[in-house]
């Protein structure tokens, strides 16, 4: 789904008071604001959904004790390393700052720019599938050897992109403030 999809889903799911308020002067815009708003929050939870499944992946991969128990310490420290960077990069997600301030909240963001954040959080959800795909090969790899080690370090470090592309969308949001 792209960003564009996104806002004409929360579009189509207004009710008919909002449809007909929406001809109201002024209110109209107000209302596609919230509407971008609630596109933004659509697309982050899609990116949250996508590392949490993520997540689970390697967690039923490594339940198993007999699985563990082949682990060294400098293995078990990666898969430690690979879980907690995933939980970080989850929350932060989850909790980012929205694309859009409120109506009578103190920071605005430009409503023309709008679209440049949906296009970056579009880019977040397609390096979450990318992890989450790489995630499902590495599950079919012996743990403990040098070619899963390999591939433990590579994730750990599209974690750590992804980390930094937050951090990147906090600057452009920070840029975007009036």
């Amino acid at each position: 789904m792209n960003e564009g999809e996104y806002t004409e889903k929360v579009k189509k799911e207004m009710g008919l008071f909002e449809k007909i308020v929406s001809y109201i002067p002024g209110y109209r815009g107000y209302k596609e604001k919230e509407i971008r708003r609630e596109s933004d929050r659509l697309v982050r939870m899609e990116v949250v959904n996508r590392l949490k499944d993520t997540k689970n992946i390697i967690r039923r991969k490594f339940s198993n004790p007999m699985v563990i128990q082949k682990l060294s310490n400098e293995d078990t420290w990666r898969l430690d390393t690979l879980m907690s960077r995933l939980d970080k990069v989850t929350q932060r997600i989850d909790k980012a700052v929205a694309g859009y301030a409120g109506i009578f909240d103190a920071i605005k963001v430009k409503e023309d720019e709008l679209d440049t954040i949906l296009q970056y959080d579009l880019s977040l959800i397609e390096k979450a599938e990318s992890l989450k795909n790489n995630v499902e090969k590495i599950i079919s790899m012996e743990p403990g050897k040098d070619e899963w080690r390999n591939c433990m370090d590579e994730l750990i470090s599209k974690i750590e992109e992804i980390d930094d592309f937050i951090n990147k969308r906090s600057e452009i949001l920070r840029g975007l403030v009036k």
